[in-house]
């Protein structure tokens, strides 16, 4: 929870000042407070305090491969909210990839759905899947109208002082005494990891739309499952098949459909 305090802390000073020139004005915020507020409460804040929570009680990998299902997620929301329409390898693509989220809870086992129970830490991480699905769909609806750059920054200010608010809550009051490696681990993942981050999500989702930009989040189980074997640890082979079927179902709900064109 700290951790996430002092990511967005950094990330706002840097997007600060990149904006030194071009600060935005107090009634930018005003004229854009709807959008700007449930983006960075909902869909920055509240994300990553689920996030955050829900890996204390499950695994990274669980994490990643639940999180794999956003485009999907997205794909529904967009459908519902800008009326893109779903095809059937679409629709095909969705189910493979739930059964994928099924096998992984199931640990191998899907004869034993009915048997499920669901952990605490999984909930709370399909929760923020849900949430980070949304961010797409509020980014793309709230920063029409106001610059990438601007609303970059105001959504991260509103998470911080959110974090601001709340972290105090989840830790031991300790004085700060922190080494060296700690500050560069914070400031390179404030600047590169949240402000540039966001910054080019933001502009890329506005440019190509909420669903292609989803489609992205499918790197995580994969980064995830090479980190966790490179820090030594086990990766069972439900994990792999499971991620294997997600990653299925999203190439399959991914295929666009070619029209044949037959010359007479």
């Amino acid at each position: 929870m700290e951790a996430g305090f002092w990511r967005y802390l950094f990330g706002v000073i840097a997007l600060a000042v990149y904006l030194k020139h071009s600060f935005p004005k107090w009634n930018t915020f005003k004229k854009h407070i709807t959008g700007i507020l449930i983006v960075g409460v909902l869909g920055l804040f509240c994300f990553n305090l689920l996030l955050f929570v829900g890996l204390i009680y499950t695994s990274s990998i669980n994490a990643s491969l639940i999180i794999s299902l956003n485009p999907i997620v997205t794909l529904i929301l967009g459908y519902f909210t800008f009326g893109t329409r779903i095809s059937y390898k679409q629709i095909a693509g969705a189910i493979i990839s739930l059964i994928g989220v099924l096998y992984l809870l199931t640990k191998g086992n899907l004869l034993n759905l009915d048997q499920l129970v669901f952990i605490k830490g999984d909930i709370l991480i399909l929760l923020a899947m849900v949430l980070s699905s949304f961010y797409h769909i509020w980014v793309k609806k709230y920063s029409v109208n106001i610059s990438n750059q601007h609303f970059t920054f105001f959504t991260n200010l509103i998470c911080l002082i959110s974090f601001t608010l709340i972290t105090p809550f989840f830790i031991e009051v300790h004085s700060v005494n922190y080494g060296v490696q700690f500050w560069i681990v914070m400031i390179l993942f404030g600047v590169f990891g949240t402000a540039i981050t966001y910054f080019l999500w933001n502009k890329g989702l506005s440019i190509i739309g909420a669903s292609k930009a989803g489609l992205y989040m499918n790197i995580v189980p994969l980064s995830t499952a090479i980190i966790t074997v490179l820090l030594g640890k086990e990766l069972t082979q439900f994990h792999i098949i499971s991620g294997l079927l997600i990653f299925i179902g999203l190439i399959v709900s991914q295929m666009e459909t070619r029209k044949v064109v037959h010359n007479n």
